[in-house]
């Protein structure tokens, strides 16, 4: 049986948790629907359209909480005890070959349900090509950089104090 103290922990530490996760999922979001948005500029299809932003909004919150489930496991943390630079640019690495490798997974899972086979899916990686794969890895690792900056820098703040930062009015100074 779980005493008072413990449940109000577990309580606290899954709030905390679900408001990380949705933060990123909301940054991710905005990412996500921006370069969908400009690849179908690109590839002239007029515009995001409905079902491409639903796409997006499932895949960050997925990936958000990927990036929870990778929080936990400390990865990229190697660095841990290191400068903020390298610990940020460490996470960041990780975390975008992290999102590479799931995403690889993610399309794996969805040619199953579509009927696919492992070689139709082996197939399409080698047509996509590695360079877009690269690619895809790079905008990912400069996308996590100013995450991971952020992060970093909550972490030295403290808990709570980068939010209160940037939603509380500062309070005013009586000279």
């Amino acid at each position: 049986m779980l005493t008072h103290a413990t449940r109000a922990r577990i309580r606290t530490k899954l709030l905390h948790e679900t408001r990380t996760m949705l933060w990123l999922g909301l940054y991710i979001f905005a990412f996500l629907a921006a370069l969908a948005a400009y690849r179908a500029i690109l590839l002239g299809k007029g515009g995001a359209g409905a079902w491409p932003l639903l796409h997006c909004l499932i895949e960050a919150f997925v990936l958000a909480k990927v990036m929870i489930v990778g929080n936990v496991l400390g990865l990229g943390e190697r660095f841990f005890r290191r400068r903020m630079f390298a610990r940020t640019l460490s996470r960041a690495f990780a975390f975008a070959v992290f999102a590479v490798l799931f995403s690889g997974a993610e399309e794996l899972v969805l040619g199953y349900f579509r009927g696919e086979t492992a070689g139709d899916w082996w197939k399409e990686m080698v047509d996509l090509g590695p360079r877009l794969i690269l690619a895809r890895g790079v905008v990912l690792f400069i996308f996590f950089i100013p995450l991971f900056a952020l992060w970093e820098i909550g972490r030295a703040l403290g808990d709570g104090k980068l939010h209160a930062l940037f939603f509380h009015l500062p309070e005013s100074r009586s000279e």
